[in-house]
């Protein structure tokens, strides 16, 4: 952060009922949200954590509307806003660019604001659109070091920004009723449909031809445009479905990244391009506070099916299997039968052994393989799996599958489940105890 005098020549704290045309749909948007930030310390805090600024109680948070800046550099570039961080008499500074409904994010616009806060002393761009990233440092469109110029930029969706409003609604933080009010108002103008913020409902065009291709045996080539958009519009379903487990639960479900993947979103699209391309499929892993495991998802462009699984590890302590998998199927008493299948794995052994639920409920011993009547299982693994056939081509009929089926994987399922402690050391018996007295020499 930088010890700088505040470059704004003219600008208007951001009003939480902002004077503005009716045209003027972003700027009414970015006032709101803006002004809620000033009045809910909680939403402003969660919300710039996000973005590396961590807010304390001393730190003094401004933001403005109509900003006008010492050098406007060209054109008089007028951004959607600013927000200003002051602690410890240092200040940090972001100006906003926002779009709202159908309106997409500008590469050579952004590029003049990050020129803008440049030449104007300010640390940072944070756009936001309905366009997703599956981190705010992760943004839509491609930098590199020397267009940013020491920049820092950053992504919020609308949505990302609704959900953290109602994690934040849903939680402890928030100080008194004013601040309560504050955020019910934000929430619900945000959720009107009339406002325009849109979730991810449909995937790329080339969706539909990817899916073709492979079915009919064709190669796909890594570095095709149709493959490169198909893993961006996974990467922002992936995130979307985040969001949607988030509000569904009132807890942060988060996506799972390789640490690799965190620091680089190219590595990542490598990495996923890579595995559509040699085993078709698409994969993410969400992870959901206080479940036994994490939560897989996959789509099998072969197949034309998603499914939904959690795996556990076995339960240790038993002599036999079969108590295993009575462990399991006594977490599973109410769940439907419909599409869930158990696999489980032997010790040492690489494949499962799989049953629909149904078959394992009346026939336990069907999940014991050949010749393996007396070895323990390793580990079991819950799934649901859904064939979609003709309709796993359609560009949003895909989405729609996929989003209803994550809410129902988790009330069938994920809610259920529990991991495996080993049980408490029982006390010893008198003759145990005094077997372990070690006499003297």
């Amino acid at each position: 952060m930088k010890n700088i005098i505040q470059p704004l020549q003219s600008g208007e704290a951001a009003r939480l009922i902002p004077v503005v045309k009716d045209t003027s749909r972003e700027d009414r948007a970015s006032s709101i949200l803006l002004a809620s930030f000033r009045a809910v310390p909680a939403f402003s805090k969660a919300m710039l954590k996000s973005v590396g600024q961590r807010v304390g109680v001393h730190s003094k948070i401004d933001c403005y509307t109509q900003v006008v800046l010492e050098k406007p550099f060209e054109n008089k570039l007028r951004p959607d806003g600013l927000i200003r961080i002051e602690r410890s008499g240092k200040v940090w500074m972001a100006l906003i660019e926002a779009k709202i409904g159908n309106a997409t994010l500008d590469k050579e616009q952004i590029q003049t604001y990050i020129d803008l806060a440049k030449v104007n002393g300010i640390d940072a761009v944070i756009t936001i659109s309905n366009e997703f990233s599956t981190l705010p440092t992760f943004h839509p469109i491609k930098f590199g070091v020397r267009e940013l110029k020491g920049i820092e930029l950053f992504h919020w969706s609308w949505l990302h920004t609704i959900t953290q409003g109602l994690l934040i609604q849903q939680g402890e933080e928030i100080q008194n009723d004013t601040q309560t009010f504050v955020l019910d108002e934000f929430l619900r103008y945000f959720e009107h449909d009339s406002v325009g913020v849109k979730g991810f409902n449909q995937m790329n065009p080339e969706w539909k031809q990817v899916v073709q291709d492979i079915l009919n045996g064709a190669q796909l080539k890594k570095n095709s445009p149709e493959i490169l958009n198909t893993i961006k519009a996974w990467h922002q379903e992936s995130r979307d479905l985040c969001m949607i487990m988030s509000r569904h639960l009132g807890a942060p479900a988060k996506e799972l990244l390789a640490r690799s993947h965190v620091k680089d979103s190219d590595q990542r699209l490598k990495y996923d391009v890579e595995k559509l391309v040699s085993s078709n499929e698409l994969s993410c892993t969400l992870e959901i506070p206080d479940t036994a495991a994490v939560i897989e998802i996959t789509a099998n462009l072969q197949r034309r099916s998603i499914s939904c699984s959690m795996r556990l590890e076995a339960p240790k302590d038993p002599k036999t299997n079969k108590p295993q998998i009575n462990w399991l199927l006594k977490q599973l008493t109410k769940t439907s039968e419909e599409c869930i299948h158990i696999r489980a794995w032997h010790k040492n052994a690489q494949l499962p052994s799989q049953a629909a639920l149904s078959i394992v409920r009346t026939s336990p011993q069907c999940l014991v393989a050949d010749g393996k009547e007396k070895v323990l299982f390793a580990r079991f693994e819950v799934a649901m799996v859904c064939d979609l056939a003709g309709k796993f081509s359609g560009t949003q009929t895909f989405i729609k599958s996929l989003e209803d089926l994550i809410p129902e994987f988790y009330a069938q399922v994920g809610q259920h489940l529990r991991a495996w402690v080993p049980p408490p050391p029982k006390p010893q018996s008198k003759e145990q105890e005094e077997s372990l007295i070690i006499p003297n020499s």
